[in-house]
């Protein structure tokens, strides 16, 4: 009787060895898809992470075209090509945008000014250097619209009427920002400006 238990652990520990070393290898096979995976888990999380990065560096510089946009606009250096009438001096009569980035009112039939006007500050402006994300704008003017004066609250600087019945040249500002690789943003602000004096 102790033979055949002797002879029954025997077989039993040869059968255990072969066992343990398919399961050793299986458990290396699992751990190696496991390390894989990380692996391209991570390298997915770089390129997200880059991608947002350009993105945010788009933004910024739409953000940057937009302002130095409505510093132009409220600041007066339109006052060569406003003459205080419904439209710009420059564009009358004219739906297209001129060679600056400044437009007359979109045609509604054709596609809208900021979608194929030349942009302004003569194209893309770099916002720190060569590489750098860049901007550019174009400004469309919209018409007359009820504003407020920048003198006395609630009474026009012009004509002293009351402030609901101040005209004020309403413009449309759209800002173009391009960050690294194929990083686009796309602004829009509408702004009540000054008229001349």
């Amino acid at each position: 009787m102790s033979k055949l238990n002797h002879n029954q652990l025997c077989i039993g520990s040869r059968q255990q060895r072969g066992i343990s070393l398919l399961v050793v290898l299986i458990l290396l096979i699992v751990m190696s898809v496991l390390g894989v995976a990380v692996l391209r888990s991570s390298a997915m999380q770089e390129r997200m992470g880059a991608n947002l990065r350009d993105r945010n560096d788009a933004m910024q510089a739409a953000e940057m075209g937009l302002r130095v946009a409505t510093n132009t606009v409220i600041g007066g250096t339109f006052n060569a090509m406003w003459n205080g009438s419904n439209t710009f001096t420059a564009l009358r009569g004219s739906a297209t945008c001129v060679g600056n980035g400044y437009c007359d009112r979109s045609d509604p039939a054709v596609a809208a000014n900021w979608e194929t006007a030349p942009l302004q500050p003569t194209g893309w402006t770099q916002v720190n250097g060569a590489n750098s994300p860049s901007y550019g704008f174009i400004v469309e003017y919209l018409g007359r619209g009820i504003g407020e004066s920048k003198d006395v609250i609630g009474v026009c600087s012009s004509t002293n009427a009351p402030e609901y019945m101040c005209k004020r040249p309403m413009f449309r500002v759209t800002s173009f920002g391009r960050g690294r690789g194929q990083a686009q943003v796309v602004l829009q602000a509408n702004i009540i400006s000054q008229p001349n004096p």
